[in-house]
């Protein structure tokens, strides 16, 4: 197995008008990720990074405002 840390786009989450990429974060070929990073399209701006679960659209509208 690998031990090299990989991130993969899961999700492109639209909330209120605004895109949000969440990022998993992987170990190695694991299949869960070990948290997730919340970045707005638009700007390009990461929100929150690591994150122990993946965000539902609520959790990213309370983040936003």
């Amino acid at each position: 197995m690998q031990n090299e840390a990989i991130t993969k786009t899961i999700a492109v989450l639209g909330v209120d008008g605004e895109n949000f990429e969440v990022d998993g974060h992987f170990k190695g070929e694991e299949r869960k990720a070990r948290w997730y990073t919340i970045r707005k399209l638009s700007d390009g701006r990461t929100f929150v990074d690591h994150l122990s679960t993946f965000p539902s659209h609520d959790e990213i509208r309370k983040m936003v405002s």
